[in-house]
């Protein structure tokens, strides 16, 4: 079975921020929980809407990449799972994540 994805996701746990175009004082800070050149998958404290636009960046301004909302479903305690995809392949560059279990 299938499950979708054009590819497999790097597992992950890497801090970054999730900002909505036009809009600079929105930043919000996010937990990367997996990602591939097309797309991730972060845990947010606030919930967006299917086809909202964002951006996602990480702390280090290593990357900075547009992306649609695909999901956005509550993990409970504050918490939602969000599923991007980005506007365009995307070459997250090598080593610019830790692994998992790195401080970040």
């Amino acid at each position: 079975m299938q499950s979708g994805r054009l590819e497999g996701r790097m597992a992950m746990s890497i801090a970054a921020r999730l900002e909505i175009p036009g809009e600079p004082a929105v930043s919000e800070p996010v937990l990367i929980e997996n990602i591939s050149s097309h797309g991730a998958r972060i845990v947010a404290q606030r919930p967006h809407l299917v086809d909202d636009r964002v951006v996602i960046a990480d702390t280090l301004g290593s990357f900075r990449l547009d992306a649609r909302v695909i999901y956005c479903t509550s993990r409970g305690e504050g918490r939602c799972a969000i599923g991007l995809r980005f506007s365009e392949a995307a070459a997250v560059p090598p080593g610019s994540a830790p692994g998992p279990g790195a401080a970040g």
